[in-house]
């Protein structure tokens, strides 16, 4: 199918797909959603387009740099890649990847410094997992910064950023470290032969199986625990938590090598409900 990446196709198909264009999507509405909440109603025309701006190619860049560092690996593993197909050579793929990381901090910059400083941290987090943390067992820590960093850039898009936010530390680390296991368990095998050390293989493929279903499972009772104190109460919580528990269970039942894509999108559900049933003051 067309959106398979595994399947043959020409240069515009392999550059997009070199990307990661799915989680860059995703990511992407995310930031505008939160920036929604934020701003108390749906970002207008033009800061729509600066929030699509600053974050769509900061995440198509580490997509891109992804593909060119893991090229040597890639060789081995992934013969579908298009760098490895030749499709498109590293040091145009590169070339390609600063530009878009210069385009998304740019995009940025129009909007206010805050901004500006938290689309560089999320920029920072996902390539340090690109040029060496993710070989290490330290893997995941990247992963938790860039989603700690997304909310907070949504509220300064919009002007402040509320102090209560602050809990999103633990929580975001919680699904960092579910998301991470869920997105590299395709993986383990050929980053163990490639001789990488990250948190997920030496973890192990049966471990991570768990721990990514784990991870997220405990996320969700933490907001249940949080839910109190921060004042959160009414529909959207429980339809927010609904969906996770849901997307974890279907997992866990179905032992899937490939979670990532649902573990994902309910999560980005429920991240988005969080701070949809903060209290508004």
């Amino acid at each position: 199918m067309w959106w398979d990446e595994r399947q043959p196709g020409g240069r515009i198909r392999s550059l997009i797909f070199m990307g990661h264009p799915g989680p860059s999507l995703l990511v992407t509405a995310v930031l505008v959603a939160i920036a929604g909440l934020a701003g108390r109603g749906i970002p207008d025309g033009t800061r729509t387009l600066q929030l699509i701006g600053a974050m769509l190619p900061v995440q198509l860049c580490i997509g891109v740099m992804n593909d060119v560092v893991d090229l040597p690996a890639d060789a081995v593993a992934k013969p579908h890649k298009p760098l490895v197909r030749g499709v498109v050579s590293r040091s145009t793929a590169a070339t390609i990847g600063v530009l878009l990381g210069a385009i998304g901090l740019g995009a940025a910059a129009t909007i206010n410094l805050p901004t500006l400083g938290l689309d560089a941290l999320a920029l920072g987090a996902g390539l340090s997992y690109d040029l060496g943390l993710r070989r290490t067992p330290l893997s995941w820590v990247p992963w938790w910064g860039g989603l700690a960093v997304l909310p907070l850039e949504g509220y300064a898009s919009m002007g402040s950023i509320p102090s209560r936010l602050l809990v999103l530390l633990p929580l975001s680390g919680l699904i960092a470290l579910g998301l991470h296991f869920a997105n590299a368990l395709p993986d383990i095998d050929g980053d163990r032969i490639a001789g990488r050390r990250s948190l997920p293989v030496l973890v192990g493929m049966r471990g991570s199986q768990w721990a990514g279903p784990i991870s997220l499972a405990a996320a969700g009772v933490l907001a249940a625990v949080l839910a109190g104190p921060l004042g959160q109460a009414g529909l959207v919580l429980s339809c927010g938590v609904a969906v996770l528990v849901v997307g974890v269970l279907s997992v866990a039942a179905t032992r899937s090598r490939t979670p990532f894509p649902i573990l994902a999108v309910t999560t980005a559900v429920f991240a988005v409900s969080w701070l949809a049933s903060l209290p508004r003051t």
